[in-house]
C-alpha cells in the first residue's frame, strides 16, 4: 500500500512539473510580446506628450502659415495594462511609469499644460532663464546673399552677417539691426571685405526644415540701410558710405 501511494505521488509530481514547464513556455513569448507592446506604447506616448506640451492649447500652422486642424491623438494604452496595474502594485521600471500615467489618465493633459506654464516662470514671477534664451535666439537672424537695392547697381554684395529682430508682428520684423561683411571694389580691379552695420526690416517668406536638422526655420526677405565702415570706401566709392541693400536671412521658427 505504501509503495502504491509513493508511486502515485511521484506520478502526480511529474504531471505538475510538466504542467509548470508548459505554462512557463506559454508565458515566455507572452511576456516578451507584452514588453514590446508596452515599450512601443510608452515611446508613442512620450512623443505625444512632447507635442501636447507645445501645441496642447495652440493651433498648429504649416509652412505657409495656414492652420492645421488635425490634432495628434493620444495613443491608447494596451488593453491588458489596467489589470496588470491592479495585480502588481509593487512593480517598478517601465511598468510602474506606465501605471502612473494610467492612474492619472483623465487629468494628464491638464497636468502637462500646468507643467509647461510652471516652466515659463520661476518663483517670484521672473521669467525662466532658459525660456528667455530661446526667445532671444529666435530673434537672431543669419544673413547673406545681399546686393544693392537699385539698378544698375554698384558691385557691392553682403556676404554673411547677423541681425536681431527687435519687434516681430505677423510676418514682419521691425526694426532689424545687425552687422555684416560686405564685398566692395578695391579700386584695383579686385574686391575687399568691409565691415558694415545694417538697419532695416524683414518679411518672413516661409518656414522650412534645413538639411541635417529636425526643427523648422524661417526664411526672411530683408531691406536695410547699410553703413560701410572704413576710410578707403569713401576714397574708392565717393558718396557710397551708406547704401541700401536687400537680401535673405534665416532664423529659428518662432512659435505662433
Amino acid at each position: 500500500m505504501k509503495i502504491a501511494m509513493l508511486a502515485w505521488l511521484i506520478l502526480v509530481a511529474g504531471r505538475v512539473s510538466a504542467s509548470a514547464q508548459e505554462q512557463e513556455i506559454v508565458l515566455g513569448p507572452q511576456f516578451e510580446q507584452r514588453f514590446d507592446e508596452l515599450a512601443k506604447w510608452f515611446k508613442d506616448y512620450e512623443a505625444w506628450e512632447k507635442w501636447f506640451e507645445v501645441w496642447g492649447n495652440r493651433v498648429v500652422h504649416n509652412f505657409d502659415d495656414q492652420p492645421i486642424w488635425q490634432r495628434m491623438r493620444r495613443p491608447a494604452p494596451p488593453v491588458w495594462l489596467e489589470a496588470e496595474c491592479h495585480e502588481n502594485w509593487f512593480s517598478d521600471g517601465l511598468v510602474a511609469n506606465a501605471c502612473d500615467i494610467l492612474r492619472h489618465w483623465d487629468e494628464q493633459p491638464l497636468l502637462i499644460l500646468q507643467r509647461r506654464s510652471a516652466s515659463l516662470l520661476t518663483s517670484g514671477g521672473k521669467v525662466n532663464d532658459e525660456v528667455a534664451r530661446r526667445s532671444f535666439f529666435r530673434r537672431v537672424h543669419l544673413t547673406g546673399l545681399w546686393m544693392e537695392a537699385r539698378y544698375p547697381g554698384t558691385p557691392i554684395y553682403g556676404i554673411v552677417g547677423m541681425q536681431f529682430g527687435v519687434f516681430e508682428t505677423g510676418r514682419f520684423t521691425v526694426p532689424a539691426v545687425g552687422v555684416m561683411l560686405v564685398m566692395t571694389p578695391d579700386g584695383e580691379g579686385g574686391h575687399a571685405l568691409t565691415p558694415a552695420t545694417t538697419l532695416g526690416f524683414g518679411y518672413r517668406l516661409l518656414d522650412f526644415v534645413p538639411p541635417f536638422f529636425s526643427t523648422q526655420a524661417s526664411l526672411h526677405f530683408n531691406v536695410a540701410r547699410t553703413h560701410l565702415h572704413g576710410g578707403q570706401n569713401e576714397r574708392i566709392l565717393p558718396g557710397m558710405a551708406n547704401v541700401n541693400l536687400f537680401g535673405l536671412s534665416v532664423s529659428a521658427r518662432r512659435r505662433r
